[in-house]
């Protein structure tokens, strides 16, 4: 979006030169010739920049700069004059102007100034909504106190808020609400505005937690390549919140002990001292005096951070949150999920009330989270027996040892079949968080969210046999229940592979209600087209594959467009795409009226390369974006123009091609003067930009009874789609033969044809 500037100045000739100037930069401008229309115009247009003159007939740009300033106090303004001075810049710096430029203006040094100031001001109100955004998420309004602990510890932590100072120590059980109390604190107290930096001591190795908190210098140890600064020295003027403090190293507490008590430190490899000001937070649900008796943890270092303390009782304790943080939770979770909020029947609220949460709130989120996806409204815990059990099962070790790693993994692999590849579902089967499932993925190269769904495929028996394992011959029951359509759309040529086979039942749950299938509808489709699962991986990922079902492009059972679409390609982009808009039209070099498929150029699902670019080769003028190379401006029409094809384009860079006309065969194509016909002018993930496999673009032209007839038709090589020995990284194809442009030898052969096969083959 463009910015508004106003401009404010007496002279008419100086208004209008800036307005035409700046417009034709893409800013939009709004003029004013003195005091009382530019109050005007700050009423009624809202501009991001006001640019003003410093003397305006009898009046003064001073003037305009207070009004601004008392409309919107973040409003940038910009003073010109040509009457400058010392004394009349240092007192409109002094009443809060962004800059001050003289006259005679010079228009790209003031379109400098104006780029500056308006990315001040831009990251500046970004800085803003993010700082309330902090405060209106992590208020103490937003912390549900009911019981008596709870209100007495709200009060508490308002007090501790209402003075910057004072190291705060949070006691409390795992999931019980520390995090929110320290974020709570920061977000109440005057230190909002600056950083709050968080830092788990158990989840960073001993020897890396020093220099996250700390820093390092360059060459302090191996792979410091360069100075980094720490948490401590990153929160200057804001807070440091220390969770899980208990677990500190024991080697690290001396040097958290000075940092606490002088607020200094010094880097990993440093000499200097550094002070900061910063309030620390810790938090814990370990018991610090025992951890002290037994001597894990400094008493010095805890009678430093036992100076406001605020103890947060296990939610077992404090029944009369339960109903509130309920209500709480699932109006957050309906938006969340957006999802209308359910009637939880009274049995549930009751059985909520007397479970224990050993959990804690965070228990009770997740449980509430798992009702809503699945749209249960009953409220099934964990067996405390069942537990004890799986505690108490023992597994007894092979003669032989056994890798448990791959104990690990099998039960992993083991827990996401039998949860059909619900995460939430299989953690809760091996008494795991769902982030510890996660890192058990990763860590044995399985695949995440609904890529684990087409990893089912192998788990039920091969790729080759899909998601349900090998097709049976006998009749499909769906099938039989819907015969006559079944029988309609099997019987047009393009139709999805199982409706060809028959297969229904393989994507239909229930005979009489077509509408429920076997599984949701996404990884549905992943478990057969695996190779779609994968793509979740790469780095940009299209987010009508990402957020959509497949239904969104492609037809389930039949279609007259290509890969079972919906319709053709350029109308299911220009459905979420403005080709109009300026984002696409900058993109594509002014061009809105694509003629062409937008998969010529773009992958529908997922690519490496940023903007959706299939993965391949670039067309050096596409892949250095220098468009100009090839097209002529744009016209209104909004159709791609081009320079003459190929003199002015192909041959500016491809000169070696310009005397082949002059053989005696000639390839039509080639002699045609339009090389899209074989190649893709941007970009291709085949050789030399050719857009199909070379025979399919062949035999576009030539009777394909040829494959049959060709005197290499059955030939090994061709065949089995072996490499060419005499092009090395190329296929056998009928390149390897033939010229593609132009030759001498009758029907464009490279040479005679005893020659051609002794290249290859001995006498």
């Amino acid at each position: 979006m463009s910015a508004k500037i106003l401009i404010v100045d007496d002279e008419e000739l100086i208004r209008w030169s800036l307005s035409q100037d700046l417009a034709n930069s893409g800013y939009k401008t709004v003029a004013a010739a003195d005091l009382e229309q530019a109050e005007k115009a700050l009423e009624t247009e809202n501009p991001d920049v006001v640019l003003t003159d410093l003397r305006l007939g009898t009046e003064s740009g001073l003037d305009v700069l207070k009004l601004a300033r008392r409309g919107n106090p973040d409003l940038p303004v910009i003073i010109m004059t040509a009457f400058a001075d010392l004394e009349s810049a240092v007192s409109a710096l002094r009443e809060g102007a962004a800059d001050y430029i003289s006259k005679p203006l010079q228009l790209a040094g003031l379109k400098i100034t104006l780029k500056r100031v308006l990315e001040t001001a831009q990251l500046k109100r970004r800085l803003d909504r993010a700082h309330q955004k902090g405060r209106d998420k992590y208020s103490f309004e937003t912390i549900v106190a009911e019981s008596p602990s709870m209100k007495e510890s709200l009060a508490m932590a308002r007090k501790i808020a209402a003075t910057p100072f004072g190291t705060v120590l949070i006691l409390g059980e795992s999931g019980c609400g520390k995090d929110r109390f320290a974020r709570a604190i920061h977000y109440g107290s005057v230190r909002a505005s600056e950083p709050f930096m968080e830092i788990s001591c158990t989840a960073i190795p001993e020897n890396l937690l020093e220099s996250e908190l700390f820093g390092y210098e360059k060459g302090s140890f191996t792979g410091a390549a360069g100075q980094k600064k720490g948490l401590f020295e990153i929160a200057d003027g804001g807070t440091v919140f220390l969770n899980e403090i208990g677990h500190m190293p024991l080697s690290l507490q001396g040097k958290v002990l000075r940092a606490l008590e002088d607020k200094t430190f010094k880097r990993v490899g440093g000499r200097d001292d550094i002070t900061v000001d910063v309030r620390v937070i810790a938090a814990t649900n370990e018991d610090l005096p025992k951890a002290v008796a037994e001597g894990r943890f400094r008493q010095d270092l805890y009678y430093r951070v036992n100076v406001l303390t605020i103890s947060l009782r296990p939610l077992r304790q404090r029944k009369e949150d339960i109903l509130p943080l309920v209500d709480r939770l699932v109006e957050k979770l309906c938006v969340d999920l957006r999802k209308p909020k359910p009637v939880l029947p009274p049995e549930t609220l009751a059985a909520f009330q007397s479970y224990p949460w050993p959990g804690n709130v965070r228990e009770l989120r997740n449980v509430l989270e798992r009702m809503m996806i699945l749209d249960e409204t009953q409220f099934r815990p964990v067996s405390p027996a069942h537990i004890a059990q799986a505690r108490n099962d023992s597994f007894t070790l092979p003669t032989d040892g056994v890798r448990l790693d791959d104990v690990e993994k099998n039960l992993v692999m083991q827990a996401l079949k039998r949860s059909s590849g619900n995460q939430q579902k299989a953690a809760q089967c091996l008494g795991l968080s769902r982030d510890a499932l996660r890192r058990r993925m990763e860590k044995f190269g399985l695949k995440e969210a609904l890529g684990a769904l087409a990893l089912l495929a192998w788990l039920a028996g091969g790729a080759s046999a899909g998601f349900f394992g090998e097709s049976k011959k006998s009749d499909d029951p769906f099938k039989t229940a819907n015969a006559q359509k079944a029988k309609e759309y099997s019987e047009k040529t393009a139709a999805h592979a199982p409706v060809k086979a028959g297969e229904c039942s393989k994507c239909h749950g229930d005979p009489k209600d077509a509408a429920k299938l076997t599984m949701e509808a996404k990884p549905l489709c992943l478990s057969c087209h695996a190779n779609r699962a994968e793509d979740f991986k790469k780095p940009a990922v299209h987010s009508a594959f990402k957020d959509m079902d497949c239904g969104a492009c492609h037809q389930p059972h039949s279609s007259n467009q290509p890969h079972l679409l919906n319709a053709p390609v350029g109308e299911l982009c220009a459905g979420c795409h403005d080709i109009k808009s300026d984002p696409i039209k900058g993109a594509h070099h002014g061009v809105t009226v694509f003629e062409g498929d937008c998969t010529a150029c773009h992958s529908p699902h997922a690519s490496k390369n940023a903007k959706l670019i299939i993965e391949g080769k670039e067309h050096v003028p596409f892949d250095s974006r220098s468009c100009e190379m090839c097209h002529a401006k744009t016209g209104a029409d909004g159709k791609a123009a081009l320079k003459k094809i190929p003199e002015e384009t192909c041959f500016a860079c491809h000169s070696n091609f310009r005397k082949l006309d002059k053989n005696p065969v000639v390839h039509p194509p080639f002699a045609s003067g339009d090389c899209t016909i074989c190649h893709n002018p941007h970009v291709s993930a085949r050789g030399s930009l050719i857009r199909k496999p070379l025979a399919d673009i062949c035999f576009g032209c030539h009777d394909e009874t040829l494959k049959n007839n060709h005197p290499v038709a059955r030939h090994k090589t061709a065949n089995e789609n072996k490499a060419d020995p005499r092009r090395e990284g190329k296929p056998f194809n009928c390149a390897s033969c033939h010229e593609p442009h132009a030759g001498k030898n009758p029907k464009l052969v490279r040479a005679d044809i005893s020659i051609l096969c002794e290249e290859c083959h001995s006498k």
